[in-house]
């Protein structure tokens, strides 16, 4: 039986996270088949489990970042008693409190956003203070200063205004292609710009030196319409405060500030 196990588990046991998922999967089936039970059997009263405790004697250890779980067998000295205590909770409870999940782009993923120069340990620091998606990003650079952060997150200031720089620069979502017939359509880019204010004016794009029509779409969404020949080249994008930044006329394009290459080097 211990042969089957894989490595990790044999010599850390298991990660405490999965042992409470087992835990609460397992407490899940109880509780259907005790439901069960009772419609099918259409008994007026039956019982069913309020609360469980429970004392586990384990080795506890941490593995990069991860706390594991290694049950300690007889004769076993020195080993931590853990104690769990698990009670009920119900679907409202659960949707007041839990996080709102929302598939993130691969396009636009938070590693794309930090960049190569980010290491994965950093990128885990981030995760464990609870940001994993390039929005999130954009909330904590209006919602906290950037040294605070990087004190809770362990990473470097200015790694970490490195990807809040780029969390907040403008991205194509969605190119449509034109149309063509009678009345052939134009070829609409759609972009997102986190940095734009509330209430500001639709910013100014330029391709080649040439203005782009600009029409507002929904928050920080803005589609434009350029020219056949001006697909897939460099659009400059000039904010109201004064702000500029690039990116390519093509689906899934980053933005990159203006001086930010320059930024870097100096850094």
């Amino acid at each position: 039986m211990t042969q089957a196990l894989p490595t990790a588990m044999q010599d850390h046991g298991v990660p405490f996270d999965v042992f409470i998922q087992a835990l609460t999967l397992q407490l899940d089936k109880a509780q259907a088949s005790m439901a069960l039970k009772a419609r099918v059997g259409k008994m007026p009263m039956t019982f069913a489990v309020k609360d469980v405790s429970l004392d586990l004697r384990a080795f506890v250890q941490m593995v990069n970042d991860d706390v594991w779980l290694r049950p300690a067998g007889p004769g076993d000295a020195n080993a931590s008693t853990v104690k769990l205590a698990l009670t009920t909770v119900t679907k409202p409870m659960i949707d007041e409190n839990a996080v709102n999940f929302q598939a993130e782009d691969p396009k636009f993923s938070i590693r794309n956003a930090l960049g190569e120069s980010v290491s994965e340990e950093e990128q885990r620091g981030l995760e464990r203070i609870g940001v994993h998606t390039i929005q999130q990003l954009q909330e904590l650079r209006s919602a906290a200063g950037a040294d605070v952060v990087a004190r809770l997150a362990r990473m470097p200031v200015n790694r970490l205004q490195q990807a809040m720089l780029a969390a907040s620069a403008p991205r194509v979502t969605r190119v449509v292609a034109a149309a063509p017939g009678p009345t052939p359509a134009p070829a609409q880019v759609h972009f997102q710009a986190p940095a734009q204010r509330p209430g500001a004016s639709a910013p100014m794009v330029r391709v080649r030196g040439q203005l782009v029509p600009v029409s507002q779409g929904e928050g920080s969404q803005f589609v434009l319409q350029p020219l056949a020949e001006q697909m897939g080249a460099e659009a400059e994008i000039e904010f109201d405060d004064g702000q500029r930044a690039t990116f390519d006329l093509r689906e899934g394009s980053l933005g990159r500030w203006h001086g930010e290459e320059e930024q870097r080097t100096n850094r």
